[in-house]
């Protein structure tokens, strides 16, 4: 057998198209058979890929079995790279044991070792996170155990189910399909940690996506808004001040009525329905300290800020903090930077800093390009896993993901419930109810495409910072 090629580049070439380093050292046959099995394989992929439309190939990718398929897949395609390498390798005259062949195995294996890293961890995240469809079915009217912990849950089942009459059947959770009109998300960020007696939901946002258009409307919620009411009537009594952000764990704290494993979201799930007068299909908590890693995950951000103002800089190991200014112009924050740019109400008010959460998350929304998600996926994975909690359910993914390029700043609608929405009256404690009628027919605007440019004062996300 006549050699045309050395060890290293037989190995290399077969270790890159199996079959070819055979063929350069003159094993004919086996190179073809080797070339042809793997030429075949390859191409099997691509029509398969081809004749399968994005959201189709986003449910094979996000399916935890399918996503066991894929990594097996891997580790077989990896086998036979290394062994046709080592056999290339061995026919130019290397030698089988040795620090060359040891480097061309490695050399080989590292990309299916990644793969086969992102595939593990990606399937562990949908399966800690996203529950599937069975579970919601399952597990929607199962009553929760009451929770005295003092950091945030990471509930895995939609936690909203209390009818508003008399009912004498089984409650169950319903979600509207994604492809439908409206796909509508409270948004919410846990102020849990070091020195916190719980969770304080400090932030909180309604997302309303439009399905046909990608037109998006985000409803800031404030944290001190008081006097509002569950959906049966009955006012919230709240831990202290009885205001939005004491829902959460009064609800944990008081868990009959609710249904759910999380009795908290459950409870703020009902009054931000009851405020705005519009269903809300899913929930996303995240805490502060999951906020600062997914930032640093995504490389950070940039906000054009307007004004100077100071802004305690936490420490979120021990919760202690400095003061720092931020001063005005375009500037890069790192997690750190924007959580206190966003929890920030020295100087201002909580309306102030509700514009300054909006920006941020617009701030977000521009960073996560695909090439970004990709390049920085086991990080963020591995952030949605410690610190996120939600009900989406993994089978919903692969619209949300293949949906997400149609929505932009541009087309985006921001407002914040703030002063002007208040009715005149106060609570028993002397802080002002919300005009809960202006504010759903606001909404209703809104939602339904309605609103008159002029008649209510709804910039574009794009502008939130300005």
């Amino acid at each position: 057998m006549k050699r045309h090629s050395s060890p290293a580049a037989a190995g290399i070439a077969s270790s890159v198209l199996p079959g070819l380093g055979q063929i350069l050292v003159g094993a004919i046959a086996s190179g073809w058979i080797l070339l042809t099995g793997t030429i075949g394989m390859l191409a099997a992929a691509v029509l398969a890929t081809r004749a399968a439309d994005s959201t189709q190939l986003l449910q094979f990718v996000t399916d935890p079995d399918l996503l066991l398929v894929l990594i097996a897949i891997n580790v077989v395609f990896g086998f036979i790279r290394v062994m046709a390498a080592a056999d290339a390798w061995r026919r130019a005259g290397g030698k089988l044991i040795g620090f060359g062949i040891a480097s061309l195995a490695l050399f080989t294996l590292v990309p299916h070792i990644g793969l086969g890293y992102v595939g593990l961890e990606a399937r562990s995240t949908i399966l800690k996170v996203f529950p599937s469809d069975q579970i919601l079915t399952a597990q929607a009217t199962t009553l929760p155990t009451t929770t005295t912990s003092t950091v945030p849950p990471l509930p895995l089942v939609p936690a909203w189910s209390i009818p508003t009459e008399p009912s004498t059947t089984t409650t169950t959770t319903t979600t509207i399909p994604l492809g439908t009109d409206r796909f509508t998300v409270l948004l919410m960020g846990g102020d849990a940690g070091p020195g916190r007696g719980g969770l304080r939901t400090d932030s909180m946002m309604v997302v309303s996506v439009n399905t046909a258009t990608g037109d998006t409307a985000i409803f800031s919620l404030p944290r001190n808004l008081a006097g509002f009411e569950f959906s049966d009537g009955t006012e919230f009594p709240g831990l202290g001040s009885g205001i939005l952000n004491e829902v959460y764990m009064w609800g944990q704290r008081n868990p009959d009525g609710f249904d759910g494993p999380d009795t908290g979201i459950s409870a703020l799930r009902d009054v931000t329905e009851t405020l705005l007068g519009i269903p809300i299909d899913h929930y996303v908590l995240i805490d502060m300290i999951g906020f600062v890693e997914l930032v640093d995950a995504l490389g950070g951000v940039t906000v054009s800020n307007p004004t100077t103002f100071d802004a305690p800089l936490y420490d979120t190991e021990t919760g202690g903090y400095e003061m720092m200014t931020f001063g005005p112009g375009i500037q890069r924050l790192d997690g750190d930077l924007a959580l206190a740019y966003s929890r920030s109400r020295t100087g201002s008010n909580d309306y102030v800093r509700m514009a300054r959460q909006r920006c941020v998350i617009n701030a977000l929304v521009e960073e996560a390009s695909p090439l970004t998600l990709m390049s920085r996926l086991p990080r963020l994975l591995n952030v949605m896993e410690r610190y996120m909690a939600t009900d989406i359910p993994f089978n919903d993914l692969p619209y949300l993901i293949n949906f997400a390029p149609n929505v932009s700043s541009d087309r985006t609608t921001v407002i914040g419930f703030d002063l002007d929405y208040r009715s005149g009256e106060i609570t028993a404690l002397g802080l002002p109810k919300p005009d809960v009628g202006r504010i759903q027919d606001v909404v209703a605007q809104v939602v339904n495409g309605s609103w008159e440019k002029g008649t209510i004062d709804l910039p574009p996300a794009s502008e939130a910072c300005h």
